[in-house]
């Protein structure tokens, strides 16, 4: 029993730590624009997709069919806000939302006239084991843990200690103030899209190894990022990532009485939040 329980708890941190890179994504442009983006899912999709198509497809070496993957779907999102979130930047939320909504199925649809609907599958990083209480711990699930927690410590770095963070936060504030002070709002939105679909496309070729990836793998992986950043408060990176945790080890440990409670915890969970703590659960 104890060693069952150790198992779950190792396979939701690592799974609690992809829902914590895709929620860190959310709260980046979140907090430089207001904007929720519900492509973030089609970001991850599209980095592990691309990686796995460089590599097995052209035979490039795994380090650059990553980086490939990561960079494709970091230009993706600097597309989405030039093309599609600019024109319309003073428009209501529910706006914002309706075109990131389109702009995720138009992603999945072209993805899957380009690269078909089976799944891509990519080698781990780092393959092979090691014994922790007798539970097998894979490098591939350390990685994935310990890269969650370098993305979120220089996230909050970024935003509290460096001009460029600060003036991101700005524009979330008062982007006319913002204005007024030399900062564009426009190159600062532009940079927070760019750094969000890096965010999601880490993620993608990091989860892809464990899970493989399809065309449609982003929507269920985007609304656990999305409930993630909902538990621990949105705009608040540190806060994303507890709740991506949280989110991954409850999901678990939900397997353990029913599998049929996996995919439907992550909305109870937003729902439980929203009516209890609308502003999070790490929010002041």
């Amino acid at each position: 029993m104890q060693t069952t329980w150790l198992l779950l708890m190792v396979k939701g941190l690592m799974i609690g730590s992809i829902y914590a890179l895709i929620s860190l994504g959310f709260n980046v442009i979140y907090r430089t624009t207001g904007v929720l983006n519900f492509a973030q899912g089609e970001f991850v999709m599209l980095g592990g997709i691309i990686a796995s198509w460089t590599y097995h497809a052209l035979h490039w070496p795994l380090f650059a069919a990553l980086a490939t993957g990561v960079l494709c779907a970091g230009v993706v999102g600097l597309l989405l806000d030039v093309l599609a979130i600019r024109p319309v930047r003073n428009a209501p939320p529910v706006i914002h939302i309706i075109i990131t909504v389109g702009a995720a199925i138009v992603i999945k649809s072209l993805t899957s006239l380009i690269w078909g609907t089976e799944p891509f599958h990519l080698p781990a990083c780092k393959t092979g084991s090691f014994q922790w209480q007798g539970v097998p711990v894979s490098f591939q699930g350390i990685l994935i843990f310990l890269v969650g927690g370098v993305c979120m410590i220089g996230l909050f770095v970024f935003f509290r200690h460096t001009r460029t963070g600060r003036a991101m936060k700005a524009c979330s504030e008062n982007r006319e103030a913002a204005r007024l002070c030399g900062v564009s709002p426009d190159r600062m939105s532009m940079m927070s899209f760019g750094l969000s679909a890096l965010l999601g496309g880490i993620a993608g070729i990091l989860i892809t190894p464990m899970l493989s990836m399809s065309f449609d793998g982003g929507t269920m992986l985007g609304l656990k990022g999305f409930s993630a950043a909902i538990i621990g408060g949105l705009g608040h990176p540190v806060g994303g990532v507890l709740g991506g945790l949280i989110l991954g080890l409850l999901e678990q440990y939900g397997c353990w009485f029913s599998s049929v409670y996996k995919e439907t915890l992550a909305v109870i969970m937003v729902v439980v939040i929203l009516l209890v703590r609308p502003k999070g659960l790490f929010t002041r």
